[in-house]
């Protein structure tokens, strides 16, 4: 690099460096962050396609951490590991910016080493604090790695265009498009259209550069032959796949558990938009989320059309009709690229847009043309510089430059500072810390499988408890890992929906599995993945903390008072590691976050653990049912203030209103002290001792009478019911009003 490029790198660099450190989590983030961690931990496979150049690295970062570093967790590591590559893909996206302006001289020939260098920082620096990229560049995700590939190979494209017959260069770009594909499949949207370039510009005889991209190419990706043999030293349950046979490790390397050349196996495969409806959402997300302001996208479109230009320049010499089309040639490629990666992955992304969670799941991959168009922007910039007169060029530019990154920043750090998230520890905890000693958890749900097994394998954390992924169990490879999960019984070789053909070749229900199973202690989260009417016959799920216990059914209903103090024992561990007042804000956390979904499948399962309590307490003998119906009717609410959406759920008002109405009847002397392990609990959920009848009265007819109102409650099956109950109770009220 030459020094003003050098200077653009470093700095860039190291400011990113800097804040990505600051902002980082300690603990594992959401998606596939826990997995991958605790994958690379044991030396295991990952999920489709197996990632192993990202394997290898976080064992040598976690091993390293493990003797010298054990302060810092396995998950705090691997984040600062992401923050490096995240900076130093930052750092090159400001060189790459560098060495096409440099290359695109002015018209009057006087260019500006300080417009140049600070058009480049600041494209950088825009591309560091956009907020797709400063969260995923400082958590423990393949993103990073990928967003340096990405980066890297632009990079090594600018220096292609400089010196079209050099082999070292050539050598240097086929390895890291062979090495960028062992970490992320996308990377093929970039390594296309490079090639393509390069096998049609360059001046090296074709046999020789085919001869020298191939086996460079060939070099990177076989970091993929170590699947196999990691898959055969170091089996251990839990990992994916059979990549030991050739069908095997092809069916995985293809995703073809999710469907080759899609990124979901969901909704039958089939996309939900078009390719121009996706793109178009990627030009909202771009223009009003990414850029600090939405008018910097003309900088993006100047950039575009500085490279595109057909306009006769000024040459000076030979060297400068060299550089000038090198900068010329990058940026057309970069165009190129760009073109050719929305056409192909929104052509073949099928994951519904509509579905806030999902959306965020597909904007993760954004980040690839985003740096593209941030390097084009830093184009735009200099190109819009080239405008000025020189001398107000070197003054006001750099100020503007300036201020840029810094808006970037301040608009982008609350949200993206991540230093107190402590989310998915808490919560894998507070799973595991209320099962019983070598319980059976089975799992269905991507956020509670990967969050538990980083804390199991990386951690040591409650490594008596089997975890059985459900989805994992649906494969037929799985037959080949039965035999790491020592002491389970599976009935046959894969877990599949009843009277199908895959059950008849073998295959075994989910009730068959439990039944096999009698000695367990078995704990679901998450829902089955096929219906199973054998098992809703035989087995009830009963609320336990965040997750359910499988149980036989049963005639004999659980003693009230029994069932509510082990479940209160239970909550008391889920607060303290999940303290309702640290559950992630919406604010910060939108639907489209992971740590949204822990939000809300803590109240859900309060709100599972409530209506359980009041369903049992309703069924069985009234002279001790006060304490838990009591107790339910406060949790509900609870549950509404940290979820305003309730509020307006008939359900939750019906089983309010049934809650004070046999609170109103019951024989009770005295009103039972609900303990407050919520800390939320407030006057309207716990009476004046004195008047706690008129108090459940009140609340009984606001619950029920907001309910009537709802045009939704209709659908509901007790509506007529609860409607006849109301309108006599209140027509007698009124009764007895009038006469007094």
């Amino acid at each position: 690099m030459r020094m003003n490029c050098s200077f653009a790198f470093f700095t860039t660099t190291a400011i990113a460096l800097a804040v990505y450190l600051q902002t980082r989590s300690d603990s594992i983030a959401g998606g596939d962050a826990g997995e991958l961690v605790a994958e690379g931990c044991k030396l295991g496979i990952a999920h489709p396609p197996g990632y192993p150049l990202y394997t290898v690295i976080v064992y040598i970062v976690t091993t390293f951490g493990k003797h010298f570093l054990q302060n810092y967790s396995p998950a705090s590591l691997v984040n600062a590991t992401s923050c490096l590559f995240g900076s130093i893909a930052s750092g090159l996206v400001a060189a790459t910016v560098h060495e096409i302006v440099t290359n695109l001289r002015r018209e009057d020939g006087k260019d500006l080493p300080i417009v140049q260098l600070s058009s480049s920082i600041t494209a950088g620096l825009m591309c560091s604090f956009s907020p797709l990229l400063w969260q995923y560049n400082t958590s423990a995700e393949v993103f990073a790695l990928h967003n340096l590939f990405v980066a890297s190979i632009v990079y090594a494209l600018t220096k292609y265009n400089q010196t079209k017959h050099s082999p070292r260069v050539i050598v240097i770009g086929a390895y890291l498009c062979g090495l960028s594909l062992t970490n992320q499949h996308t990377a093929i949207l970039l390594v296309v259209p490079v090639v393509a370039w390069v096998l049609f510009s360059s001046t090296i005889e074709k046999k020789k550069l085919i001869t020298l991209s191939f086996v460079s190419f060939a070099t990177g990706i076989s970091c993929y032959c170590l699947l196999p043999f990691l898959d055969s030293m170091y089996p251990h349950a839990g990992s994916w796949g059979n990549v030991k046979t050739v069908s095997g490790f092809f069916h995985h390397f293809l995703r073809k558990d999710y469907g080759t050349m899609q990124l979901w196996s969901g909704g039958g495969g089939k996309a939900t938009e078009d390719m121009i409806t996706r793109t178009f959402s990627w030009v909202t997300d771009f223009t009003l989320h990414q850029l600090c302001h939405p008018t910097l996208l003309l900088f993006l479109v100047l950039g575009c059309t500085s490279v595109c230009s057909t306009k006769k320049r000024i040459k000076r010499n030979a060297m400068s009709r060299k550089m000038d089309h090198s900068g010329i040639a990058t940026g057309r490629v970069i165009i190129a690229s760009l073109t050719f990666y929305f056409i192909v992955f929104h052509s073949l992304s099928n994951l519904p847009l509509s579905n806030p969670l999902l959306y965020g799941v597909h904007q993760r991959f954004w980040m690839h043309p985003n740096i593209l168009c941030f390097i084009l922007i830093g184009v735009g910039f200099n190109a819009a510089a080239k405008v000025l007169p020189t001398t107000i060029a070197a003054r006001i530019v750099p100020i503007f430059m300036v201020a840029i990154p810094l808006l970037t920043y301040g608009r982008n750090f609350e949200a993206s500072d991540q230093s107190e998230n402590q989310v998915f520890r808490g919560y894998a905890s507070s799973i595991l810390e209320t099962l019983p000693p070598k319980s059976l958890l089975l799992i269905n749900y991507d956020m509670t499988f990967t969050s538990v097994r980083y804390m199991q394998e990386c951690e040591g954390f409650r490594d008596d408890v089997q975890t059985i992924n459900l989805s994992m169990m649906t494969y037929p490879w799985f037959q080949e890992k039965q035999q790491l999960h020592q002491g389970i019984n599976f009935p046959g070789s894969h877990y599949t929906r009843g009277n199908t053909v895959a059950w008849l070749n073998g295959g075994f229900t989910f009730a068959e599995f439990i039944d096999a199973n009698p000695d367990y202690n078995i704990y679901i989260a998450g829902r089955l993945s096929h219906d199973d009417p054998a098992f809703v016959e035989r087995y009830e799920e009963k609320p336990h903390g965040l997750v359910r216990h499988i149980t036989r059914r049963s005639d004999t209903i659980e003693p009230t008072e029994v069932y509510r103090n082990s479940s209160l024992h239970l909550w008391k561990s889920v607060t303290k590691h999940l303290p309702p007042q640290k559950l992630p804000s919406e604010t910060k956390y939108p639907e489209s976050t992971w740590e949204w979904t822990v939000k809300k499948e803590f109240v859900d399962h309060l709100v599972s653990r409530s209506t359980y309590v009041l369903d049992i307490a309703l069924r069985g003998p009234q002279t001790q049912a006060l304490p838990s119906i009591a107790e339910a009717a406060a949790w509900l609410e609870v549950a509404i203030s940290l979820d305003e959406k309730l509020d307006s759920s008939p359900s939750m008002k019906k089983n309010l209103g049934l809650a004070y109405m046999n609170i109103v009847r019951s024989d009770e002397s005295h009103f039972p002290i609900v303990e407050n392990i919520f800390g939320s609990i407030s006057n309207q959920t716990r009476p004046n001792v004195k008047d706690w009848k008129a108090w459940a009265t009140r609340q009984w007819q606001r619950s029920w009478g907001e309910f009537l109102d709802m045009s939704s409650a209709r659908e509901e099956a007790d509506y007529m019911s609860v409607k006849q109950i109301f309108e006599t109770v209140m027509k007698s009220s009124q009764s007895r009003s009038n006469r007094k």
